[in-house]
């Protein structure tokens, strides 16, 4: 009995020890140093050139990546049972191409209202081409659809014209509740997006990402993601308000 015992604590302990097997509370990241903290795990991340640099994770995106009838985009993302409050501030900067970037909640198990495997929740900037007039939108989505009470197709206010674009984004969840902020321009009070309902199956793979949707040959996009941060979980405090100008005026002098 001791001997099974025993082996019973080892064999917990091994599987805590495991990235993506036991999930755990998110924990905070400041993107700091030249490697990617192991608490990560990358989807795609062969499509979309990525580094760390001078503190910001800075994502080039790769083509035919989209985050809505499927998941295809670059994704950085930590995996969870728990409820959490997640934000992220990032600079985008995208020309002449459908982009995407944001917070995503993603259940590998859940079906969606298509019956497909893989369901999620995300709060994402929407770079639009020419045909929309080359000018962004944010978006409040699970997968295909933004119609459904609570979600949003277009965020009412706030339309910037493509080049770069300063935001911040915030999930949080509580159960099966899922709710929503962002910040324009990075600064400002939290400015409500969506409150919604989800019944997204336990572990979630909770994260950021970025893609093109359309093919080769279309515009460009580089994300940089200063943060991102869980409310519960501390974090060095770096002044990130002070580091998002100086990166903002540096890309404005490219």
């Amino acid at each position: 009995m001791k001997n099974l015992l025993g082996w019973g604590i080892v064999i917990a302990i091994a599987l805590a020890l495991v990235p993506g097997v036991y999930a755990q509370a998110l924990l905070s990241d400041e993107f700091t140093g030249t490697d990617l903290a192991s608490f990560w795990q990358v989807r795609n991340g062969d499509l979309s050139p990525w580094s760390l640099k001078d503190g910001w994770l800075v994502i080039e995106a790769g083509y035919n990546q989209n985050v809505w009838a499927d998941d295809t985009a670059t994704r950085f993302y930590q995996i969870t049972d728990q409820d959490f409050d997640v934000e992220t501030s990032m600079i985008v900067n995208y020309l002449d191409a459908s982009t995407v970037a944001g917070i995503i909640a993603y259940s590998a198990t859940t079906q969606d209202h298509k019956a497909r495997d893989g369901q999620w929740v995300t709060l994402k900037l929407w770079g639009r081409g020419a045909a929309q007039d080359n000018n962004a939108v944010l978006q409040y989505q699970r997968r295909e659809d933004d119609g459904a009470p609570g979600y949003v197709g277009t965020q009412p206010d706030y339309n910037p014209p493509q080049g770069i674009i300063p935001l911040e984004m915030r999930i949080k969840r509580t159960g099966n509740e899922y709710e929503s902020w962002f910040k324009p321009e990075a600064q400002g009070d939290w400015v409500p997006v969506g409150k919604v309902t989800n019944e997204l199956q336990d572990p979630l793979e909770v994260g950021i990402y970025a893609g093109i949707a359309d093919g080769p040959g279309a515009g460009m996009m580089t994300v940089s993601y200063d943060y991102f941060k869980e409310a519960s979980s501390p974090v060095t405090a770096v002044d990130p308000k002070h580091r998002l100008t100086v990166t903002w005026s540096a890309l404005k002098s490219e």
